[in-house]
């Protein structure tokens, strides 16, 4: 078995992934017309950058 570092230091110390039932859960996610044009206003600006870079 390999040595992690990074582990070691943290020891403990390390997020568990046991669910707290006091707690409140996101159980559903809805993406809105906001955040749709923001990921695709992105999408364009980081195409056209690229575009212009390899022009």
């Amino acid at each position: 078995m390999s040595h992690d570092s990074i582990e070691a230091e943290l020891g403990e110390g390390l997020a568990s992934n046991v669910i707290d039932d006091n707690e409140s859960n996101i159980v559903n996610i809805h993406p809105s017309d906001t955040w749709a044009t923001w990921r695709m206003e992105l999408a364009n600006q980081m195409f056209y950058e690229w575009q212009a870079f390899r022009n």
